[in-house]
């Protein structure tokens, strides 16, 4: 069978519900066991505006699912931002591309001009990784000083560390960083290093664990060897192979359904002939909730929110 790691944001597979961890066991109808893994990926792909139905084995689900999935050509945007609330910013990593360091900046740049940034969630929740030098610029953003990541292995060749340099972002400004099972390589050396530079709260679930470092040997000019040559680990020497980061507060994915209030409960100010508060101003309507809709469908980002606003209040108590 094989594992979906990741459904990368605006995608086919993320339209048609598909999860992290759902396992395929058919493509049209057709058994997996009966074919490889690279010949099953050459009958998923197609035209444009075609489509594909694949059968799916799900965590929790006692009979599989089915889904159709319409093909298309695939671009990936790999930042987006905006504000879930007033002065509380959200920035999405969906992969880790060439330039996504200085994306991020620019996405923290932007929030950063219209309102001043309270707290900053960062969420790298089925990002599935990417280029090396694109997680240790991200992490260099938030990071004054220290190792960022360092690779082990057999040889000494293999050996190789990523510092931080002193230029950083919204610092003092407290930090989330959304993770889940999907998330993988590049995601979760961002959150290993912020996490043990205490520059971040992780929040969500286990991640991945693909730790790895793969070496290409050419081997003549059509034919080549992908040798794995050493891991990863963490600043404070955690391997991330097969292990993932835990994060520091575990929540997982909910649906979460609001009570209706009872309108029949009554408050001091619903008496007659209540006493007026001193230098009283009529109550404003609440402006926190930016992205209510947004925030309020998503609980572990809800989550996230709610405890950039406490360690924002936390921060100002005197």
């Amino acid at each position: 069978m094989i594992k979906v790691v990741s459904p990368i944001d605006d995608t086919p597979a993320a339209k048609a519900g598909i999860l992290s961890g759902d396992l395929i066991i058919e493509i049209g109808g057709q058994s997996i066991r009966s074919i490889g893994v690279n010949e099953a990926v050459a009958i998923m792909r197609g035209e444009p505006g075609s489509t594909v139905t694949l059968s799916l084995v799900r965590e929790g689900e006692a009979n599989p699912i089915e889904v159709t999935l319409t093909r298309e050509v695939i671009n990936i945007a790999s930042v987006r931002q905006r504000l879930l609330a007033p002065h509380f910013g959200y920035v999405r990593v969906a992969q880790f591309q060439a330039d996504t360091g200085s994306e991020v900046r620019d996405a923290i740049d932007a929030l950063s001009s219209s309102t001043p940034l309270h707290g900053l969630v960062i969420d790298l929740r089925n990002n599935p990784g990417g280029v090396l030098q694109a997680a240790v610029a991200l992490s260099d953003l938030f990071i004054k000083e220290g190792i960022i990541v360092y690779t082990e292995g057999r040889l000494e060749n293999a050996a190789s560390t990523f510092r931080a340099t002193e230029s950083v972002l919204l610092d003092g400004v407290p930090l989330v960083v959304l993770v889940n099972e999907g998330s993988a390589s590049a995601s979760e050396i961002v959150a290993g290093a912020l996490q043990d530079h205490k520059r971040a709260l992780v929040m969500g679930t286990r991640t991945f664990g693909k730790g790895s470092v793969q070496t290409i040997l050419q081997l003549t000019s059509d034919k080549a060897i992908k040798l794995t040559t050493a891991l990863y680990f963490t600043p404070n020497g955690r391997s991330i192979q097969a292990e993932g980061i835990v994060p520091d507060l575990w929540v997982d994915r909910s649906t979460v359904t609001k009570l209706k209030s009872n309108p029949f409960r009554l408050q001091e100010r619903d008496l007659p002939g209540h006493l007026d508060a001193p230098d009283s101003e009529s109550e404003q309507p609440n402006s926190e909730q930016v992205n209510a809709a947004v925030v309020g469908n998503d609980y572990q980002l809800n989550q996230a929110l709610t405890v950039l606003k406490g360690m924002h209040i936390l921060a100002d108590a005197p």
